[in-house]
């Protein structure tokens, strides 16, 4: 009877955490819709009208999907959080206060999974396909710019990774840490047009 006793409390003190976890990230999303924009941005590098575009597009071309321990709009700023704004599981704040480490490390790789999937890349990422288009931009670059017949700039950045365990010297980088040498190419309005990650930090720039 005792230990009958036991198991129920158990049962019963693990109902009430499920519950009061749930009732923490809604408390979470409220705080988080009700934060200024501003800080909005500081916190996950996207203004609030984009992050809920994102949310969608994942809803909808991809299979990320959240539960009722953990909405999909937390999993998509604890990964915001996380890759964009601290780079540390230390430093993320607020939105992700009440999830572990290992779970934080999930949400993230589920969200770069959906973000890679390639209907939703050739969504976000699309080289300008029609003359229309090209002349658009090519008419944006010189009235913004003063720069006549661009359509896009480009340039490399380096991406911190963690040391390979193969051919490690092809991704160590004048810099002193290892990489990936990523192009990018933009339009007028910073939009990435082109991403080019195939190349490891020791390649320079030119050879991309």
């Amino acid at each position: 009877m005792h230990t009958l006793r036991l198991l129920r409390a158990a049962h019963n003190e693990s109902v009430w955490l499920r519950r009061q976890k749930r009732y923490n990230y809604r408390q979470t999303m409220e705080s988080v819709e009700d934060m200024p924009e501003l800080l909005f941005v500081e916190h996950f590098r996207l203004n609030k009208s984009t992050f809920r575009r994102l949310c969608n597009d994942l809803r909808v071309h991809t299979s990320l999907r959240g539960s009722k321990e953990i909405p999909l709009k937390i999993k998509v700023l604890t990964a915001l959080n996380f890759l964009l704004a601290t780079g540390s599981y230390k430093r993320i704040v607020g939105v992700s206060q009440n999830l572990t480490q290992r779970t934080t490390s999930r949400c993230v790789r589920q969200v770069v999974d959906a973000l890679n999937h390639p209907t939703l890349m050739s969504k976000l990422i699309q080289f300008p396909q029609t003359v229309q288009e090209r002349s658009l931009i090519k008419e944006e670059f010189q009235r913004k710019y003063n720069l006549p017949g661009v359509i896009g700039c480009s340039d490399c950045t380096h991406i911190a990774i963690v040391k390979p365990a193969e051919e490690e010297h092809a991704f160590y980088n004048r810099k002193g840490y290892h990489s990936l040498n990523v192009q990018m190419v933009c339009d007028h309005n910073l939009k990435i047009m082109n991403i080019n990650a195939k190349f490891g930090g020791a390649t320079h720039d030119s050879h991309i």
